[in-house]
């Protein structure tokens, strides 16, 4: 007040009343405001620890699909042995090997690789190796299935998602590889001490229509003691603790340096290697290979 000096106990008295109300009424208001941010934050974290909990479920699932198509014996065949290994990432991708016997004369080997993470990739993964299987026992000539296999996929697949493939047939008793590369790693095959990588052309399968997709067809004589390495980019893309990446010259050495182990043994060793380079970095991608020992 601009008019009085002092004021009367009364006045103080109910002056403090209802400061001492405002006072209350404004904590209350606070504490009612910061619970409702409090409220919020537990919603948004309930809603995260759904989708995550979602995310994880499709992971496992996705893991169980893919683990349930991958051979887990290979069939017997006299002058050949296989082994193979795969260790998917946290992040489930789609990859896929297999051995297909045709005839009394031929297998087929095969590998793959599908873009893409967690269902999704499971599923088309699993599509691929049926269409895949289906092909190859009406077609023999690997150009032409995958020829028939892109179409498939164009038809049946999911837009805006590919794979890449190595298919190869062999013929049992020349030891002759006939093969296509669509747009996959390329194998390594250690011969006699060296190691070197098998050829071909070709883009990955789910992308073109027939008129602008492209496979070259390839054959290579393969001979008793020979090691071929199918492989997916997981393998040379792992990354040390410093960041550099495991590449495909230290898969080379690898390889080369245990071709007198069985095959077993050499996948084993393999992975021994790439797990000591990666240390306690993280694995981003599922590192899967195929390996076949000529006799």
């Amino acid at each position: 007040s601009t008019q009085k000096t002092r004021f009367e106990p009364g006045q103080i008295a109910l002056l403090q009343t209802f400061a001492n109300h405002a006072a209350a009424a404004m904590q209350r208001a606070g504490l009612i405001h910061q619970l409702r941010a409090k409220i919020t934050q537990l919603e948004a974290a309930q809603v995260e620890l759904a989708k995550k909990e979602r995310f994880e479920r499709e992971l496992e699932l996705a893991r169980q699909v893919q683990q349930s198509v991958l051979p887990r014996t290979f069939p017997q065949i006299s002058g050949y042995q296989f082994a193979a290994r795969n260790e998917p990432a946290r992040t489930v991708g789609g990859d896929f090997y297999d051995v297909i016997v045709l005839d009394e004369d031929h297998f087929g080997i095969a590998i793959a690789d599908v873009s893409d993470k967690g269902m999704p990739s499971a599923l088309y993964m699993a599509l691929t190796r049926s269409l895949l299987h289906a092909e190859a026992r009406r077609e023999r000539s690997p150009r032409l299935l995958i020829e028939n296999v892109n179409q498939l996929l164009l038809e049946l697949g999911e837009p805006n998602m590919f794979v890449t493939v190595f298919y190869g047939v062999m013929e049992k008793a020349s030891k002759r590889l006939t093969y296509t590369r669509s747009g996959h790693d390329r194998p390594l095959l250690a011969h006699q001490g060296t190691v070197s990588e098998l050829g071909g052309r070709g883009v990955a399968l789910g992308l073109f229509d027939p008129a602008h997709f492209h496979v070259t067809e390839e054959a290579i004589t393969l001979a008793a003691g020979d090691h071929l390495l199918l492989y997916t980019d997981g393998l040379t893309d792992i990354q040390s603790p410093d960041g550099s990446f495991f590449g495909k010259e230290a898969l080379k050495t690898l390889l080369q340096s245990n071709t007198d182990r069985s095959p077993d043994q050499l996948c084993e060793q393999i992975f021994a290697g790439l797990h000591q380079f990666q240390s306690t970095a993280d694995q981003y991608d599922d590192m899967t290979m195929l390996l076949i020992a000529l006799d």
